[in-house]
């Protein structure tokens, strides 16, 4: 697939030379890639440049094996920041032009990087933006059906104790459960490592949870081993085997359980709290793909209707109320791997306004971008709402994103085998700290929290 994907590129991301088609590889399948390509119409409209995009799941290697081959793609759209730190120590990315890093508009989206060098990993150079945040996945949340903790009692908690206690709420033999899972392709364990990272910024706060995601905070800190034990504590209280079945769940799969099953005479969905299989699912804001496709279809539609599911803000701990306003947001980033007019073109095309207001549209408006989009642009209350939380607070980098590709690994890994075994904890953060010492300084990023716009 590389090679037919790649043939025919030219072999340096540096050189200055004509390209007759764009090539653009990411990670964005079924359906968000025709999505995508709806959104690529627009330019060749724009610009008469053809474009072609091919999606992979496992974008990094397919990228990898690009560059090892010497084709690259034109742009590449990645789901990791950290590869592009890696990309432009190399040598191998593009440095946006002046005139779209003066775009005031776009400011918001784009990475700004230095080449960093070993042993001390201090920049080589002053940095430059190389990437444009294509869209943007809210990540400190909790959904539920409103409907749902009226039953049991319950409101949207203010601090994590209040969550820890709704938790432990019953009706009869009913829990208020978590949608917990873990499994996913090509990689899993990065729900919990979202989890994670969430605790570790709202109970340690922002200037720890930094040091952490630049390899200046230790895994076996006080700070990062609170994290994990908050988690383990929570999922204690859960139902029985909460954690264990997440093992073999994909997100998908966990996310119908916050709907009734469609189980009903005449085609009506179940109203019971019996028909539920989870009450509360902390995931990414892209998850809300997979709740509509859990609503009953209906025959006319209301604009503006609210669904049958929201979300409320991870809670900081009592006492930590300045910690409410942070929030951990992952992107998806394109970055320009040969240096050519017609892919600066497009850099320029994806950071703007027409390439942000396609998105929207194609996706039945379920996607963001820290482009200051106005909220009044999305329709249903749910999307409004998010994109009203992006213009809130502080913005974090989800902090796998940053991390150094083999303590990425690692850390999902360990996810995993703590759900398993809780009592390895102190082992798993060992081997994670050990492992942080031996990568070199140049792998570790530097991108600090943002305030929203």
């Amino acid at each position: 697939m590389v090679t037919t994907l790649l043939a025919g590129l030219a072999l340096s991301g540096c050189s200055v030379e004509k390209a007759a088609e764009l090539t653009i590889l990411g990670s964005w399948t079924n359906p968000e890639d025709e999505e995508f390509r709806q959104v690529l119409k627009g330019f060749e409209k724009e610009s008469h440049i053809k474009t072609r995009y091919e999606g992979h799941r496992d974008v990094s290697q397919v990228l990898q094996a690009g560059i090892e081959r010497g084709r690259p793609p034109d742009v590449a759209i990645l789901p990791r920041v950290n590869d592009l730190q890696r990309y432009v120590n190399a040598g191998q990315l593009v440095p946006l032009k002046d005139e779209l890093t003066g775009d005031e508009a776009a400011a918001p989206q784009l990475i700004k990087l230095a080449p960093r060098a070993e042993p001390d990993g201090r920049p080589t150079a002053g940095d430059a933006a190389y990437g444009v945040a294509m869209a943007t996945h809210l990540k400190s949340v909790v959904w539920y059906d409103p409907a749902e903790l009226t039953k049991f009692g319950l409101q949207p908690p203010r601090t994590w104790q209040e969550l820890v206690g709704h938790t432990q709420r019953k009706i009869g033999d009913q829990q208020v459960r978590w949608c917990l899972a873990m499994s996913s392709q090509p990689v899993s364990g990065w729900p919990g490592t979202d989890w994670i990272e969430d605790i570790l910024l709202h109970q340690s706060g922002q200037e720890d949870y930094e040091k952490w995601t630049r390899g200046d905070l230790g895994w076996t800190s006080d700070q990062v081993k609170a994290a994990w034990t908050t988690w383990g504590e929570l999922l204690k209280v859960s139902s029985p085997g909460t954690d264990q079945a997440s093992l073999y769940t994909t997100f998908q799969t966990a996310a119908k359980g916050l709907f009734p099953r469609q189980t009903s005479v005449d085609g009506k969905p179940a109203e019971s709290s019996a028909a539920r299989g989870c009450h509360l699912d902390h995931q990414g804001s892209f998850a809300i793909r997979e709740y509509l496709k859990q609503l009953p279809k209906l025959p006319t539609p209301t604009p503006g209707a609210s669904p049958s599911f929201t979300f409320f803000p991870t809670p900081p701990p009592a006492g930590e109320p300045a910690n409410s306003s942070l929030q951990e947001v992952s992107d998806d980033v394109a970055a320009m791997f040969r240096n050519t007019e017609p892919a600066q073109q497009l850099m320029k095309y994806l950071a703007g306004e027409g390439a942000q207001h396609a998105r929207r549209e194609q996706s039945q408006e379920v996607a963001f971008s820290r482009r200051a989009t106005p909220p009044e642009k999305y329709h249903d209350p749910v999307t409004k709402a998010v994109a009203q939380r992006l213009r809130t607070g502080t913005l974090c980098w989800d902090g796998s994103d940053l991390l150094p590709a083999a303590i990425a690994t690692a850390f999902e890994r360990a996810v995993m085998v703590y759900l398993k075994a809780r009592n390895r904890l102190d082992s798993l953060l060992t081997e994670l700290e050990a492992l942080r010492n031996t990568v070199p300084r140049s792998e570790w990023m530097n991108l600090r929290c943002v305030a929203a716009r």
